[in-house]
């Protein structure tokens, strides 16, 4: 299978010490190429340099799903550089949407051509096979969303979470509660629920398990597999 998920940068980084980190404005003026060029600047590919929860939780997950044999494109939204891959080098940064107003996100995300590649991600030729926005509101926010699940198509199936009205009007997404009360039934922080579901559908994955409908994924990202005397429940 296909997948493609969309992770969003986190606020905890793995930044060396002693290593500058830049601001917004800093980016704008600069870019990510003239401070790379600076001496002393560290180049932290994306997936190494962000390190939140959710983020461990999906490397995790992506990890998994490779093994499986699945073939996985796994993206960031940054609010330092917009949308970026797994292998990007960026420089250390301390800029994050959250905190942000709306009209301040919306400005951002535009400069950083946010929601126009992000619409382009998902419509990738031939198509995934399902599609993961991990996201927070406010990256919700940067990315247009509901512009965004127009864009994927009719045979894709896509996973948002905590977004039921945009999900209702559309049949091939689903909305998955990832809230306060959804963490304290799976044992998580909220920061970190987007990301432990992603590790138990990886894990049904790796199991066997056909994800072929809406509800299967509902059923596997919120559910752990269990097994008997080493056989999967698949077997």
């Amino acid at each position: 299978m296909r997948f493609l998920i969309i992770d969003q940068c986190s606020g905890s980084k793995e930044v060396p010490n002693n290593a500058s980190e830049f601001s917004a404005a800093d980016i704008d003026e600069h870019g990510r190429e003239g401070l790379l060029a600076r001496d002393g600047v560290p180049a932290i590919p994306a997936r190494q340099l962000y390190t939140g929860r959710q983020q461990g939780y999906i490397d995790s997950a992506v990890d998994r799903l490779r093994a499986a044999g699945d073939t996985v494109d796994r993206l960031y939204i940054s609010a330092g550089f917009g949308l970026v891959d797994e292998e990007t080098e960026l420089p250390p940064y301390n800029v994050t949407f959250a905190g942000m107003n709306s009209s301040a996100i919306d400005e951002r995300a535009t400069r950083l051509g946010i929601p126009a590649d992000v619409r382009e991600a998902v419509q990738a030729t031939p198509p995934y096979d399902i599609v993961v926005l991990a996201l927070g509101s406010d990256y919700y926010r940067a990315c247009a969303v509901e512009s965004v699940l127009d864009a994927i198509p009719s045979e894709t199936l896509g996973v948002i979470f905590n977004q039921e009205a945009l999900a209702t009007e559309r049949e091939h997404i689903v909305s998955i509660p990832a809230r306060t009360t959804e963490a304290k039934e799976h044992g998580a922080i909220v920061v970190a629920l987007k990301g432990k579901f992603l590790q138990n559908l990886a894990d049904h994955r790796s199991r066997g398990a056909a994800m072929e409908k809406l509800s299967d994924l509902v059923e596997y990202c919120t559910t752990e597999p269990t097994t008997q005397t080493g056989l999967s429940e698949y077997d």
